[in-house]
């Protein structure tokens, strides 16, 4: 299940394991000499004891799962016909490897389908060939006629038949993971389907929830890899409300919170990044985003590149340029000047659509760095994606001059020279 759920096949369930007392007394509506079984007394303990302490303890939907082997089995097939709709879902091997149960089952399911109009319910039989004689085989497939011919509405009885090579074992497989992924076979969201945000996975699940007959949660690995998807695409906005509805709802997703610190931080909104590194730290420490948060939080109250940012973002170029020189003169400044930053601040303005923006940040880093080959590609670059192919070449040709190993450069200049 932990498997299933991971890989988002499956909803999140609640394991409740039942400790066996007498399990060939509780589980059988007639015991093995014939008589009165405890199954009617072990099907009340689940109606008025079980049930209602898992459900007023644990989150729970109005759903439930019964999953029977051996004499289990028995029981499932009991509980099926006895309190209709009380499991939604029976994954079970067959029922019928008690002899003293076959008639009783039997003519019990002839009464119980026949005439009957509608049942929801998914009934999920594992079929063993090494422990099925031929006598539980037919007992079962007498079972199988008796739903069939009866169609009732909303049934379903699928057989999964086991070759020999899987059914080795002590214990036989209820065919767990194959009757859970038959019947949620619906719940992955598609990978193929063309979702345009949180509306449309909204939507997808609520008609699934119609479907299963329960209120379906949003689930937040569906939500999150999605959300990557639009992000992929160049869709944010739509990936933040993605991250944004995770974050809300299943807070203790780490996912989210490292998506949503760097979505704000591409888009420069630091404060609110820092805050979602904070978020993520608080839940786990993870070195890697320990040193993503400090290194930022470095950046916006130490680095002359962040100030120049500041002064870009709220007035423009120009002003940029006016603070970079104002602190280079300042001798009491104590920001310091990165080439790495300014170099990284130039191309996080190109992402922006500030394109005269960036190539200014990237002069102010030529002007730093005259001996740097890397940050006069980068000013060519940026000339060269604004139109401007003289500056571009110039810079490209002063980059080869202190580094003639620049691929990079002398490919650039001989597209711009034609060559």
């Amino acid at each position: 299940m932990d498997r299933l759920q991971e890989a988002g096949l499956i909803p999140q369930l609640l394991i409740v394991g039942v400790k066996n007392v007498d399990r060939y007394r509780d589980n059988l509506p007639v015991d093995r000499r014939g008589g009165k079984g405890g199954a009617e007394d072990f099907l009340k303990f689940f109606t008025d004891e079980l049930i209602p302490f898992v459900e007023d303890n644990y989150r729970t939907k109005d759903f439930r799962i019964l999953l029977g082997p051996q004499a289990g089995a028995s029981f499932s097939l009991y509980a099926l016909m006895e309190r209709p709709g009380l499991f939604n879902v029976n994954i079970i091997t067959n029922p019928f490897w008690n002899r003293s149960v076959r008639e009783y089952f039997i003519a019990r399911a002839e009464d119980f389908f026949t005439g009957r109009d509608a049942l929801e319910s998914f009934f999920f039989v594992t079929c063993n060939t090494a422990d099925d004689d031929e006598a539980t085989m037919d007992y079962l497939g007498r079972l199988k006629a008796t739903v069939e011919s009866a169609r009732v509405e909303g049934f379903t009885m699928l057989i999964n038949r086991q070759a020999e090579a899987e059914a080795r074992g002590l214990i036989p497989s209820p065919g767990l993971k194959e009757g859970l992924m038959e019947y949620f076979k619906g719940y992955a969201y598609p990978e193929d389907r063309n979702q345009d945000g949180l509306e449309d996975i909204r939507r997808y699940y609520e008609d699934l929830s119609k479907e299963y007959g329960y209120e379906i949660d949003l689930p937040e690995k569906v939500l999150v890899r999605q959300g990557d998807r639009l992000q992929r695409g160049g869709d944010s906005g739509r990936a933040q409300i993605l991250f944004e509805y995770v974050a809300e709802h299943y807070p203790s997703n780490l996912d989210c919170y490292h998506r949503l610190a760097e979505l704000h931080r591409a888009s420069g909104e630091y404060e609110r990044a820092i805050d979602y590194y904070e978020a993520f730290v608080a839940r786990r420490h993870e070195p890697f985003i320990v040193q993503r948060m400090e290194g930022l939080r470095k950046y916006v109250n130490e680095s002359a590149a962040y100030a120049v940012e500041r002064a870009m973002l709220d007035s423009g170029a120009d002003a940029g340029r006016v603070k970079y020189e104002g602190l280079r003169a300042d001798s009491r400044n104590s920001l310091y000047f990165d080439e790495s930053e300014f170099n990284s601040l130039g191309y996080s303005l190109i992402a922006r659509d500030m394109l005269g923006a960036a190539i200014e940040v990237f002069r102010m880093n030529v002007e730093m760095n005259p001996e740097s080959a890397n940050a006069y590609d980068s000013l060519g670059e940026a000339y060269m994606l604004n139109g401007e192919t003289g500056p571009a070449a110039d810079s490209y040709r002063k980059s080869l001059e202190l580094d003639p190993e620049n691929a990079n450069a002398r490919e650039k200049l001989n597209e711009l020279e034609g060559r």
